[in-house]
């Protein structure tokens, strides 16, 4: 962090840095989850968007096992005044299946599975049927599809794209890496919050960004408070349900870290629940729900 950003309160920084990005690129999209880190982003960035007379876009996508709550906030996220276009993605995308040896991968909006869907699709979404992607193939990698879009999104408006990204760095030593070493990654103009782009090791005209990289977790929830942000709801049942604010997680179900909080699907939203067990294969899955 630059001598400056120690004289600011990370809230005042985080509003400095996305005006720099308001400023300098005219094409800008926020990735987000649905999750605190990212909602508290792009409704950052909506005040200060607003406040500059600026559009942007988000990119959401929707890994179909989500707990309702989180749908219903991404909903909300949708009526920010400033988005141009919400990317709501519901792509048969490939994913982690750590509950099963047999099927150690499973894919999402899959239309073979439809009838083990967990959630119905929503209307307004990009899906296999509609699909504007040209390169886009069934079964592709969660981060493939993430590169892939950022190209896409550069070469439809050309010039500098910016793309925000809700990380912050006391959540783990990689997403310390990714902002803190500047002699390995090309930056935008020597901010170290922010990475150029790469895919097959040539870099793209796409910068991604780190607005609240130096947050901690009571900095995102003394943000929700103070500027009476939206936020997730089930946050707040995961905390009632004993869950502290430090370990709660918002992530597809299946993975290598979310297997261990699958069973506040059965605490949190009973009626997901059973969706949830049913809709891969669950050869492992009860050693780690009962």
């Amino acid at each position: 962090m630059s001598k400056k950003y120690l004289e600011k309160n990370v809230l005042e920084a985080a509003k400095e840095r996305l005006t720099i990005i308001f400023e300098n690129f005219d094409n800008i999209y926020f990735s987000v989850s649905g999750g605190k880190d990212s909602s508290v982003m792009v409704q950052l960035a909506n005040h200060v968007a607003k406040k500059m007379e600026k559009k942007f876009d988000v990119l959401y996508i929707d890994l179909e096992a989500q707990y309702r709550y989180t749908i219903e906030h991404v909903e909300e996220l949708k009526q920010l005044s400033q988005v141009r276009d919400f990317y709501h993605i519901t792509l048969p995308i490939a994913l982690r299946n750590a509950v099963s040896v047999l099927q150690p991968k499973w894919i999402c909006w899959e239309e073979e599975s439809k009838h083990l869907w967990v959630r119905n699709m929503p209307e307004d979404s990009i899906n296999i049927r509609n699909c504007p992607f040209s390169w886009f193939k069934k079964g592709e990698e969660f981060e493939e599809f993430i590169l892939q879009f950022a190209n896409w999104y550069q070469q439809k408006y050309q010039g500098k794209v910016a793309c925000g990204i809700g990380i912050r760095t006391d959540e783990s030593l990689n997403r310390f890496r990714t902002i803190a070493f500047q002699d390995k990654k090309q930056t935008f103009q020597q901010y170290n919050w922010t990475t150029k782009l790469k895919i097959n090791e040539k870099h793209i005209e796409v910068y991604n960004f780190y607005p609240i990289y130096d947050w901690t977790t009571e900095d995102i929830w003394g943000a929700v408070s103070q500027l009476e942000l939206k936020f997730n709801y089930i946050y707040e049942l995961m905390y009632k349900n004993g869950v502290s604010i430090y370990e709660q997680r918002l992530c597809q179900p299946y993975g290598d870290d979310q297997r261990n909080g699958l069973d506040q699907f059965k605490a949190l939203e009973y009626d997901t629940w059973g969706k949830v067990l049913n809709r891969v294969n669950r050869s492992q899955f009860w050693q780690y729900l009962l």
